[in-house]
C-alpha cells in the first residue's frame, strides 16, 4: 500500500477544517428575547439575527420578565404657533406617504421596527439633519382598547430616533382614537 495521495489528503483536510472553523466563528446560536418571547437564534457577529430557528417557551421559567412600563409616556400635543406652517414633502424624496404623512408600516399587533420601517425613519433622520429647525409630529390611530401598541410604537420610532442623535425636543407626540386600527406610525413635518 503506498500513500503518495496522503499529503494531498492532509492538505484538504486541513483547509476544510480552518474552513469550518472560520464559519462557525462568523455566526453563533444563542437564545435571546425576541418580542418578549424566548428565542433561539442564529447571530452573526456583529449582532445582527441572521436566522430564528425555533421557539423556547420553557427557557425562561421560573425568572420573571420585567417589561418596560410605558405608562410613564406622556402625549405631547403639538399647537402650531402663527409663523409656523406644517409643510408636506414631496413623493419623491420620501417613497411612499399616505394622507399626506411619511408611513412607517408596523406588523399587526407589535412594535418592533421592521427594515422597511427603518428605511423610512432613517428618510427622515437624513431631511431634520438637513434643517436643525425642522421637527416632526409622530402620530398613531387606532381604538381605545390597542392604545398600549400606540404607545409601544411611538416609544420604538422615539428610540430610534434617539439613538440615531435626533434630539427629543425637535419630536411631538399624538395617539389619535378612532374606530379602527391602524398599523402605522404617521409623521408629518413642521418647519
Amino acid at each position: 500500500m503506498t500513500y503518495t495521495n496522503f499529503p494531498r489528503f492532509v492538505f484538504l483536510l486541513s483547509i476544510i477544517m480552518v474552513g469550518n472553523t472560520l464559519h462557525s466563528q462568523s455566526t453563533k446560536e444563542a437564545v435571546i428575547l425576541y418580542n418578549s418571547q424566548a428565542v433561539l437564534a442564529q447571530i452573526t457577529k456583529d449582532g445582527e439575527v441572521k436566522e430564528i430557528i425555533q421557539d423556547e417557551p420553557d427557557y425562561l421559567k421560573g425568572f420573571t420578565i420585567k417589561i418596560q412600563d410605558y405608562g410613564q409616556f406622556v402625549a405631547i400635543q403639538q399647537t402650531l404657533k402663527s409663523d409656523q406652517k406644517v409643510v408636506l414633502p414631496s413623493a419623491k424624496t420620501f417613497g411612499e406617504i399616505d394622507d399626506n404623512y411619511i408611513s412607517v408600516p408596523f406588523e399587526s399587533g407589535y412594535a418592533t421596527l421592521s427594515d422597511l420601517a427603518i428605511s423610512r425613519l432613517d428618510e427622515v433622520i437624513g431631511e431634520l439633519r438637513k434643517s436643525p429647525s425642522a421637527r416632526v409630529i409622530i402620530r398613531t390611530l387606532s381604538t381605545k382598547k390597542d392604545a398600549l401598541i400606540d404607545k409601544n410604537r411611538i416609544n420604538s420610532v422615539r428610540t430610534y430616533f434617539k439613538i440615531r442623535g435626533i434630539a427629543q425636543e425637535r419630536l411631538s407626540y399624538e395617539t389619535l382614537s378612532g374606530d379602527r386600527d391602524i398599523d402605522e406610525v404617521k409623521i408629518n413635518y413642521i418647519f
